[in-house]
């Protein structure tokens, strides 16, 4: 039983060299996925100006 612990052991080991040379090397670097966002358009000028409207808007 120890020796086969010992055996898992080393080959974690192993995989933990791998995986830290592939972050070393940027393989695994995510880029964040850039998203369209909806921004409301503003109702067209009616010549009048509000105060509340603004503060509706925004």
């Amino acid at each position: 039983m120890v020796t086969t612990l010992k055996e898992e052991i080393n080959e974690l080991k192993r995989e933990l060299k791998i995986f830290k040379a592939a972050v070393g090397n940027g393989m695994l670097a995510l880029k964040p996925k850039q998203q369209a966002i909806d921004v409301p358009k503003p109702k067209v000028f009616k010549g009048a100006r509000s105060a509340s409207e603004v503060d509706n808007f925004l």
